[in-house]
């Protein structure tokens, strides 16, 4: 029989809402509204004909599996994606019904009360907001090595769905209604905090595939820049002796030229090649941008360290710092000071340098000033995880108008 049914209908608008929330700072597809419509339709037309299927645990099930593919089909995500935020949305829309289930059942008069029900879920969808949807951000996927663990969610649920459709048989046993809402709170809260489990390893094995990338890019980089330098040495030297052959000819150019290739020949030497590589290039860049340079290092402290996470390291940790200074007005503050040296069983590496701007700290890194900060901030990153990969530590201060970086890693790994 074709007819409106009320109970599903409070229920799938209980669930978009829930699923609505969490997908508020998704990428959405075009045409969205047309197609929220459209997928709208086709639910509320489920509704109509409910009576044609057998079982009302079936025709729920259907419905979740029509909310998963609409989810696709408006926002971008992918079927993984769509599946996990589909039901983190039933977990919420269960942990509802349950805490809504048990204040009518226990609390006088407010089986009738609308204010009562309201209160519930603003306060419920509110706190999903805030708790979850503005912690996990925007174009956020998952991976398809956590496809079973979103099963596992989702069980969970349909065991809440198929318990409370057996409940509804017994309406007047007390007892059983607390025992089941109990149970179905507890499945819903244990879901959500396997949902966030499952952002929280995304987040780090994103956050580890960048930094290995970082890393690799670093290394191409060192490859390419000793290159660089290897020729351009030969070409100065090939200059010098050309200057000294031609003097007279040359003349006054000669003082001129041997001044300019006097800068190529400050090479840096703390007796660690590719630390001599990465200071060289910094030294070079700040020389002929007016930032002071100041370096006192003793490479050999870090003759355990592998090529690519020296220059690494160090490369972004002046790259930083050269950043830092270059927004500073004061050309006499645009100085940078490096030390590595030996404290009893440990190397210690200094990074000091000016900086003009408000900084905030989250997990003993500054927040990134730029915008899209979740597209920056890696650089300091790849820095604490070198410094954990060789068993040290990263810390990070700032007093007055200073910037201080402090890595402390054992001289023995």
């Amino acid at each position: 029989m074709i007819a409106f049914h009320l109970s599903p209908f409070v229920v799938l608008i209980e669930l978009l809402a829930s699923i609505g929330i969490l997908l508020l700072l998704q990428e959405k597809r075009s045409l969205f509204v047309l197609r929220v419509l459209l997928c709208g339709s086709v639910l509320v037309g489920m509704n109509f004909m409910w009576d044609l299927f057998v079982f009302d645990n079936l025709a729920y099930m259907l419905q979740f599996v029509v909310i998963v593919f609409a989810v696709l089909f408006c926002y971008k995500l992918n079927p993984i994606s769509a599946l996990y935020w589909s039901t983190a949305g039933l977990a919420i829309q269960h942990l509802s019904y349950s805490l809504l289930t048990l204040g009518i059942n226990y609390i006088p008069g407010i089986m009738t009360s609308l204010a009562y029900t309201m209160v519930i879920y603003i306060t419920i969808l509110v706190c999903e907001y805030f708790l979850i949807t503005r912690r996990f951000g925007k174009d956020f996927e998952l991976r398809d090595n956590q496809f079973k663990l979103t099963i596992v969610s989702l069980i969970a649920m349909f065991s809440c769905t198929l318990l409370n459709s057996y409940r509804m048989n017994y309406s007047s046993d007390s007892d059983l209604i607390f025992v089941t809402s109990i149970y179905s709170i507890i499945c819903s809260l244990l879901a959500l905090v396997l949902q966030l489990g499952l952002f929280e390893k995304t987040q780090i094995e994103m956050e580890m595939s960048v930094l290995e990338q970082i890393i690799a890019n670093d290394k191409q980089h060192y490859d390419d820049s000793m290159q660089n330098m290897e020729l351009l040495n030969m070409y100065c030297h090939d200059l010098k002796y050309f200057l000294r052959r031609n003097a007279d000819e040359v003349g006054s150019f000669k003082s001129q030229a041997e001044k300019f290739l006097s800068t190529f020949d400050a090479d840096i030497s703390t007796y660690n090649h590719a630390l001599d590589t990465i200071l060289t290039e910094k030294s070079l860049y700040c020389a002929n941008n007016n930032i002071q340079f100041t370096c006192m290092a003793d490479g050999q402290l870090l003759s355990y360290m592998d090529t690519a996470d020296i220059y690494a390291m160090f490369g972004n940790l002046l790259s930083n710092a050269i950043e830092a200074v270059s927004k500073i007005e004061n050309k006499d503050k645009r100085m940078i000071s490096l030390t590595i040296r030996r404290r009893n069983d440990f190397v210690h590496i200094l990074v000091d340098n000016y900086y003009d701007s408000n900084l905030s700290f989250h997990n003993g890194l500054p927040s990134s000033t730029k915008e899209q900060p979740h597209l920056h901030g890696y650089g300091l990153k790849s820095i604490k995880y070198l410094a954990e990969k060789y068993h040290g530590n990263l810390t990070i201060s700032a007093d007055d108008d200073i910037f201080h970086v402090n890595i402390l890693m054992p001289l023995s790994v």
